[in-house]
């Protein structure tokens, strides 16, 4: 079975030379070894069957979409509050709630 993880083996070996990044990236794997959940990730879904992966796949884009969406409402809340605060400030610099 095709191991997508594969593909980037080769992006993080050329990392691993640079000063910072490659002990980043040992230290990284000390704490929490990434590549073994990985392994027993792909072990897992190795193991499904086609129409097992393909619900799965759809039901993880509803939860990925609904969670953008979920997301940019929150942000837009906060930037029409922030654009509100932003509009006061400029009126109160401006000297419009001074008595005068």
């Amino acid at each position: 079975m095709f191991n997508v993880f594969s593909l980037f083996t080769p992006v993080f070996a050329m990392f691993e030379n640079i000063p910072v990044i490659g002990p980043f990236f040992d230290w990284l794997e000390r704490i929490t070894p990434i590549m073994n959940y990985v392994d027993r990730v792909t072990g897992f879904i190795d193991g499904l069957s086609f129409a097992e992966i393909f619900l799965g796949g759809i039901l993880f884009l509803v939860i990925i979409v609904l969670g953008l969406i979920a997301l940019i409402k929150a942000m837009a809340k906060l930037i029409i509050v922030l654009a509100i605060l932003v509009g006061l400030w400029f009126l109160w610099t401006s000297g419009v709630f001074t008595s005068g």
